[in-house]
């Protein structure tokens, strides 16, 4: 078996090699990209470093993936084409097990996640093999630290998302013996992720460098900056991280308190489209006109007057009056108006289920794709505003004075305030103010990072009844490794299907 998982290992290697030689070699015979080559030049095995990073993210954030799939399983969207398996982990009530097998129609999107991650992972591991083994980056070793420091964020990311996407996962550091690999539950591949933006953020602290802006999608970036945005995955994937409420109340906030503290103070944003090839179709198809709109469950979140849910008789509302109340009330959070679109009908077919109907579409970036449609400008995919929102959870659950967390989403500043104009808050219980918490991220960080709707959901018990809290290895990956088959069969049980579910303000 473990031979098997070498053999898995060397396959994603080379997928690295020939991804990076196609893009950045000039190679003899373009059917077979000498390895030995692509790995004997600084400059070469620099690209490959600063390559990982966006290897990763378009991968997460791919329509091939599974983002589309959690935001509908977190009543976030709401869809119901079966594209990406919207549909079938979105049928309610859940019926879902997701068939781990070549046959099923979108078991590719299981098997993009997982194989693009540890495309990733191997990248950064192979410029690390070789910046241990002595080789130089720049003038007399001066970007040692910036490859360093950059696979460290890109391998620690990587292996933070396969923890909070998968039950199980292999952790591949640069120097780990291939021939012992074992599949680790996720708990352990993400305590070892922590461990890897640990790094990343150390070797910041200790260096000063400038990250060539086509590693980030054209964006200026320090040491200093890196490592902000090395401590904001950390905070990320470590809130977001466990199954269950029972779990995510007990995890180590003053992990997560020091982190958002050390975190970005502006918006990290690559810039979409073929300049440095950065994509976000997670972004695209969920806003996209005739795709995903915004469930109800958002639009009451602004508008505790406005249903939660539409009937599923389509007929009985409610609302005082019975009727459909169409356009939401922006009284009380202006972005009703600037960050969602109103629309009159729905599209998607009545016998699929009226629950997926919604009257709102997001339009907060329609901008980016106003001349290309896959976008060209920067799309904000790690807000700042996240990372204080963050701040505010841990500030909560690690005093329990909500004065904290309130100063947060009363800021003057904020966006809350000032793009939403929203009141302020003025409850003082935990379990409200969390509450609003959690609501604020739903709204102003729609179709940013995926997953985050799906994880909070989660962590908070408000999936609905039976729906998936994480998903299997694949099956390819698991037959390459010889270890057996197995489909996740969701029941409520708390341990692989959500034992809770949510309610709207309008109860």
């Amino acid at each position: 078996m473990k031979n098997r998982i070498f053999k898995l290992y060397v396959l994603l290697i080379t997928f690295s090699l020939v991804t990076f030689s196609c893009a950045d070699l000039e190679v003899i015979n373009e059917n077979a990209p000498d390895a030995s080559r692509a790995l004997a030049n600084p400059s070469d095995v620099m690209s490959l470093a600063g390559g990982s990073f966006r290897t990763w993210h378009n991968a997460i954030q791919e329509y091939s993936g599974l983002a589309l799939a959690m935001a509908t399983m977190a009543d976030h969207l709401t869809c119901s084409w079966g594209n990406g398996a919207m549909r079938d982990l979105s049928w309610e009530p859940r019926i879902n097990s997701f068939n781990n097998s070549l046959t099923y129609a979108y078991f590719g999107h299981l098997r993009y996640n997982w194989q693009n991650s540890y495309s990733a992972i191997s990248a950064a591991n192979l410029a690390l093999q070789r910046l241990y083994d002595g080789m130089e980056f720049g003038t007399d070793g001066e970007d040692n630290a910036l490859v360093e420091a950059f696979c460290n964020l890109s391998s620690g990311a990587s292996h933070g998302y396969l923890g909070l996407v998968f039950d199980q996962a292999n952790v591949i550091t640069w120097d780990a013996d291939i021939s012992t690999l074992e599949l680790m539950p996720w708990s352990d591949v993400v305590d070892a992720s922590l461990d890897l933006l640990d790094n990343a953020i150390a070797i910041c602290n200790a260096n000063s460098f400038e990250v060539p802006a086509s590693w980030v999608g054209g964006q200026s970036m320090t040491n200093v900056e890196l490592g902000e945005l090395a401590n904001s995955y950390a905070a990320r994937i470590l809130a977001s991280s466990s199954r269950t409420k029972a779990h995510n109340d007990n995890l180590d906030w003053g992990r997560v308190l020091t982190y958002s503290q050390n975190g970005i103070t502006s918006d990290f944003a690559p810039e979409l489209g073929s300049a440095y090839g950065w994509y976000d179709m997670y972004f695209i198809y969920g806003r996209y006109s005739g795709w995903g709109r915004v469930d109800m469950r958002i639009i009451n979140a602004m508008d505790h007057d406005y249903p939660s849910r539409w009937p599923s008789d389509n007929e009985s509302w409610n609302t005082t009056d019975g009727e459909d109340p169409e356009e939401a009330d922006p009284t009380n959070d202006q972005r009703l108006v600037t960050d969602f679109e109103y629309l009159a009908s729905n599209a998607f077919p009545a016998d699929r289920g009226y629950y997926h109907y919604s009257h709102y579409r997001f339009s907060r970036y329609d901008y980016i794709t106003s001349s290309v449609w896959y976008g060209n400008q920067p799309m904000p995919m790690f807000l700042a505003w996240e990372v204080k929102l963050l701040e505010a959870e841990a500030l909560l659950r690690t005093t329990g004075n909500a004065s904290g967390a309130l100063a947060i989403l009363n800021d003057p500043a904020g966006p809350r305030k000032v793009r939403g104009q929203c009141p302020d808050i003025t409850a003082t219980d935990v379990a409200t103010v969390l509450r609003y918490i959690l609501d604020e991220k739903d709204i102003e960080c729609h179709l940013t990072g995926a997953g985050i709707p799906f994880f909070d959901m989660r962590r908070t018990d408000r999936l609905q009844p039976a729906t998936l809290l994480h998903f299997p290895v694949p099956a390819t990956e698991l037959e390459i490794s010889g270890l057996p088959h197995y489909t996740i069969n969701a029941v409520a049980d708390g341990v692989d299907g959500s034992a809770g579910d949510w309610t709207g303000w309008d109860e």
